[in-house]
């Protein structure tokens, strides 16, 4: 499986259906969505919805906090990705993690 630090949700969507083994039809049905917005979802087009995530997540058998913090890196990239300061951003942010919770 790829590296999912720079995976966009949509690849790794797509990987976690190949894996599963299901057509895209046949996770679009499982989830009640149209297989069109799939298809754009998996290919970068746009970001799933936070229902759309947590159905996913259960066809395919992940964890959806893994899920949601993809797509938060997602959605950050998206934003600011282009910006000339992202790759500090990121590095600081990280950072600001390691010591998440420390007392």
């Amino acid at each position: 499986m790829s590296n999912t630090k720079e995976q966009s949700v949509g690849s790794l969507l797509k990987e976690y259906r190949k894996a599963e083994g299901l057509v895209m039809r046949k996770a679009a049905a499982l989830g009640d969505m149209d297989p069109s917005a799939l298809s754009r979802i998996e290919n970068g087009r746009r970001l799933p919805t936070a229902s759309q995530l947590a159905v996913l997540a259960e066809i395919y058998g992940r964890p959806l906090d893994s899920l949601q913090a993809v797509l938060s890196y997602s959605e950050i990239k998206e934003k600011y990705g282009q910006s000339e300061h992202f790759e500090k951003t990121l590095q600081l942010l990280n950072e600001d993690a390691a010591h998440y919770g420390d007392p």
